[in-house]
């Protein structure tokens, strides 16, 4: 991989109150933080949350009702207007080289979209790389708002406007609950974990700013906790480098502070947050110095390991993304778009994007897989230790809503409910019945909807073996990897009292 720098942050300066000092001054006001029960797991977990804004239609992961579409869709599937017809025949190979894949059926072994990603998914599903839920679908508050439904998924709650993002969220509860923590839970590199507040880069941003990282407005988060910008060429977010004012500029900068500090030193105790706010950045940008070094370094990286990332804008994030996750166990959280897939609000022409589209994203997430993989036992950490377990890396990848799948009059389809949640890797922190699953389907959908119109889309056929979920339960899910043991009260607020469950609680027990 190419030189990678951290990102520039627009706010370096950490504040200067401690960590703890601040956690415990919020909380005070806050009992839902406080009421969270925490069993630290034995190894810390590492999330990257791929969100595909637009909504993504769910033929790609879901094939299973398409004859049943056909017959009732407001266009025929299979007279020319759509993905010349072979989306009605069951795929005869899913070798990715063949190429004649339009001369064979669509329909892979587990109902997947052969031409949109379908072949990557029956490598990753029989690899037991992927589990894939069919029935994500929103009843508490159906709504089909971009907004609306952006704001719930990151949020993790109906409140959108007050609420706090999930990272926030996460954040909050591990400096909360930090003794569950110190002592016991180890990384990734089979470090154990001595003091929470002293994380390099635990959250952090692919995408830009994001709810998943929307502040919690009757609490404070440190600032070294709050999600980090970064992109996949990855500056140096503590450096005073001034840009385009080069050269001498950081030593400019520093003689300034050098200056400042010297003239308050005698009244230390007075400007203690300012002192503590520098010191803090020194010692981050030293961390940032030695972690730049090592992704400099090609022992390791992916290309080192024989793993070639796609040539696309989405693979060089998803590459940055999983190589920080690798080398740095301390980054808990990434937030990741699909830059470069183009969006997924395919109201007309998906006949001619979408099923390139996610072809290019499941490839990706096929190599990124392999990465992860290949990294255990080989890596090298910023801490210079080797890096143990790679089995607590969990991508996963969803969207605002699902779409109608019936064929509309521009060739795409609108709003609907039901999606698929697609997740992979973490069999090392998955709870024990979830973990089991990995490379199942589950979930069943019907088709519902009045023939021949604009509004056929399909919903969960719901048993104890297969039931359905709402997209908070992602949220709630990504507290448990984290050891909290009633994390629906973290996805709670007045509209839903309950909160939602986890993907684990409504799964049946698998002994």
């Amino acid at each position: 991989m190419k030189r990678r720098d951290f990102l520039k942050m627009t706010s370096a300066l950490p504040v200067g109150l401690s960590m703890s000092g601040l956690a415990q001054k919020a909380y005070a006001a806050s009992p839902i933080y406080s009421n969270v029960s925490v069993t630290a797991p034995a190894v810390m977990p590492q999330v990257i949350n791929i969100f595909m804004y637009g909504g993504a239609s769910e033929l790609a992961g879901n094939l299973s009702n398409i004859a049943d579409i056909n017959m009732h869709s407001q266009n025929d599937y299979s007279d020319g207007n759509a993905f010349r017809e072979t989306i009605l025949q069951a795929a005869t190979d899913n070798d990715p080289n063949n190429r004649n894949r339009f001369q064979d059926g669509q329909i892979t072994t587990n109902s997947f979209w052969k031409e949109a990603g379908g072949t990557h998914m029956e490598d990753m599903l029989a690899a037991n790389d992927m589990t894939v839920y069919r029935t994500i679908f929103k009843q508490v508050n159906a709504t089909r708002s971009h907004r609306d439904s952006i704001f719930m998924s990151h949020k993790g709650t109906l409140d959108i406007e007050n609420s706090p993002g999930i990272g926030s969220r996460l954040a909050l509860m591990l400096l909360q609950n930090k003794s569950s923590y110190e002592g016991i839970a180890s990384l990734g590199d089979g470090t154990t974990i001595t003091n929470i507040e002293e994380l390099t880069l635990p959250f952090v941003s692919f995408e830009g700013d994001t709810q998943t990282y929307a502040l919690d407005p009757e609490n404070t988060i440190p600032l070294q906790f709050r999600g980090l910008t970064m992109d996949s060429s990855f500056n140096n977010p503590y450096s005073r480098n001034l840009g385009r004012y080069s050269g001498d500029s950081e030593d400019f900068i520093q003689s300034l502070v050098t200056s400042r500090l010297q003239a308050i030193e005698s009244n230390r105790t007075q400007y203690s947050s300012a002192w503590d706010g520098f010191e803090k950045r020194a010692e981050l940008e030293s961390k940032m110095a030695d972690l730049d070094a090592l992704l400099d370094d090609t022992t390791g990286s992916a290309t080192s390991l024989g793993i070639t990332y796609p040539n696309t804008s989405f693979a060089r994030q998803l590459e940055a993304a999983v190589t920080l996750a690798i080398h740095n166990p301390e980054t808990l959280y990434m937030a990741v778009g699909t830059p470069g897939l183009g969006g997924w609000d395919d109201h007309n022409n998906g006949i001619d994007r979408y099923a390139n589209r996610m072809n290019d994203l499941m490839e990706a997430i096929k190599v990124a897989m392999s990465h992860i993989k290949a990294a255990e036992g080989v890596s090298e950490t910023i801490g210079g230790n080797t890096r143990t377990d790679t089995g607590n890396i969990i991508i996963n990848v969803f969207g605002d809503f699902g779409r109608l799948v019936n064929l509309n009059g521009s060739g795409g389809w609108d709003h609907a409910n039901n999606q698929n949640l697609y997740t992979f890797g973490g069999a090392s922190v998955r709870p024990a019945n979830e973990a089991a699953k990995l490379g199942q389907v589950v979930g069943v959908t019907r088709r519902e909807g009045t023939s021949k119109t604009n509004n056929q889309y399909t919903v969960p056929v719901v048993s104890a073996q297969d039931p359905t979920w709402e997209p908070m339960s992602v949220a709630s899910s990504i507290y448990q990897y984290f050891g909290a043991t009633n994390s629906p009260i973290l996805t709670a607020d007045p509209m839903n009292l309950d909160g939602f469950e986890t993907f684990s609680d409504k799964l049946p027990s698998i002994t």
